[in-house]
């Protein structure tokens, strides 16, 4: 576990880079000055002032930040200073703060596009919500899925392993569960043959069981527990789909996950009940819970962790575009209403809103931190 916790810090740590680098980079073009590049939230733990820049190291490791003159300063001389963030258009301050968003997409862009080339630019997607993905050519598929292997059964005798798919019985072709359990109930006594596919190596295999006529009550007559499961078989098929299957992906992603968050929010409410949406939602701990099955249990770690990744950049670039206090989307939100009414909002009331939005936020974090821990929890 601690060589995954370092691989998290590490992981983390790029992101953060990645995105305030987009700030920066952005600031030097324009000529502000940049006063401080913190990694984490403080309290400080270490600074060293590079240049003109103090590069500093904090000690709550969920995020980083630039910090630019005039950025959230209500002192009158340095609103005037031409260096300062306040001074410039309304246009490069706009560029400056959606850099650091452009550049986290930038990055799951990147990655989603090796991790499709290496697949052939096929991938699939869990069904949870009817939808339909853009720019792709899509084709839905029903999966009988074997979820459990009772012990001592026909099935565990067979060899059968569960994580598979049942494709087919004596050749007929299933399309549902029920269906399967009718001819494997009718076929007590006899052998059948199941075609069942391996998930991992995408190979399928011909097994031959027999039912038991007086099965122990619960077991089933092979003893296997199986449930409905339906895919969205992904193939970016024309070269100008190939060339966009970055940013494409990432849409698809985007607009898929947003659904299904919008579905669980709504039964939230509906039910008066937050543990549907509470248990989307990961921090720190759940992350790196996350990091070590992929390292630990993946036949592919590499390739899923590079993936993992993306999604974190990508979410990234999401989370931060959000209207929220002390985010980016904040402070956009700011520069749009100046954009609109001509007319900038007093320095005060923002640093005030971005303050109250930052202490908010850690609020969040520790609770998703807590929860995090409480679902490791047996």
């Amino acid at each position: 576990m601690f060589f995954t916790v370092i691989i998290f810090i590490i992981t983390l740590l790029i992101l953060v880079v990645i995105h305030e680098l987009g700030h920066f980079l952005m600031a030097k073009k324009f000529n502000i000055k940049v006063l401080e590049f913190g990694f984490g939230i403080p309290p400080r733990a270490w600074g060293k002032k590079i240049g003109e820049t103090l590069v500093s190291i904090n000690w709550l490791p969920f995020g980083g930040f630039v910090r630019l003159l005039g950025e959230d300063e209500v002192d009158k001389a340095i609103l005037g200073n031409k260096r300062s963030f306040v001074s410039q258009t309304v246009s490069k301050r706009i560029t400056v703060v959606i850099a650091g968003v452009f550049m986290n997409l930038i990055l799951a862009w990147i990655l989603f596009y090796i991790i499709l080339g290496t697949q052939n630019f096929k991938t699939s997607f869990p069904l949870i919500l009817d939808h339909k993905f853009v720019g792709v050519t899509q084709v839905d598929e029903a999966l009988v899925l074997i979820r459990g292997i009772s012990k001592d059964s026909p099935a565990e005798a067979a060899g059968i392993k569960p994580g598979g798919s049942v494709l087919s019985i004596n050749g007929e072709k299933i399309e549902g569960t029920f269906e399967l359990s009718e001819k494997i109930k009718a076929a007590e006594g006899k052998e059948v043959t199941l075609l069942l596919k391996n998930p991992e190596t995408d190979l399928e295999q011909e097994i031959k069981v027999t039912p038991r006529e007086n099965p122990p009550p619960g077991q089933g007559a092979i003893g296997v527990s199986l449930t409905d499961f339906h895919i969205a078989k992904i193939e970016y098929k024309d070269p100008l789909s190939k060339i966009f299957a970055g940013p494409i992906h990432s849409w698809n992603l985007t607009a898929y996950s947003g659904k299904i968050f919008g579905s669980l929010l709504a039964r939230s409410i509906q039910t008066k009940n937050i543990e549907p949406v509470s248990q989307t939602v990961s921090g720190p701990v759940g992350i790196t819970n996350v990091v070590n099955s992929i390292l630990t249990e993946s036949k592919k770690p590499i390739l899923e962790y590079l993936n993992f990744v993306a999604l974190l950049s990508l979410n990234l670039a999401v989370l931060n575009v959000l209207p929220f206090p002390a985010l980016d989307g904040g402070r956009l939100s700011f520069l749009f209403i100046e954009a609109i009414t001509r007319k900038k909002v007093k320095a005060e009331v923002e640093k005030w809103v971005h303050t109250i939005g930052m202490a908010i936020l850690l609020t969040l974090m520790l609770l998703v931190t807590f929860s995090d821990i409480k679902k490791l929890i047996p």
